[in-house]
């Protein structure tokens, strides 16, 4: 199962069980809710330290994939002399601008 898949189920699943005593135990509408959100936090941050970190490493390692690629696209484009519509824009603004501080 996806690591992040995985971790949401398991901190879903523990604010219904947490739900689910504290309806037991007598707590309504938004005491009960609040009573659910905070006691599933504490305990998904004790409880749940393992599967957050497997979801920690995979979004690291995905981030760093996409990094390497964005650099090699950056990189093939410099070499190729390829030059983006944005980078042709910037350019003309960035003289246009330098023109107008010289004639000041």
């Amino acid at each position: 199962m996806a690591p992040f898949l995985r971790y949401g189920l398991l901190r879903i699943s523990l604010f219904f069980l947490v739900g689910l005593i504290g309806y037991a135990v007598g707590m309504r509408q938004l005491l009960l809710v609040a009573f659910a959100v905070i006691v599933s936090a504490v305990l998904s941050y004790l409880l749940l330290g393992g599967p957050r970190q497997v979801l920690v490493e995979r979004l690291e390692a995905h981030t760093a994939r996409r990094r390497e690629r964005a650099a090699a696209r950056e990189e093939e484009r410099r070499q190729s002399g390829k030059v983006s519509a944005a980078e042709r824009d910037a350019a003309v603004e960035d003289a246009d601008d330098d023109a107008q501080r010289r004639a000041h």
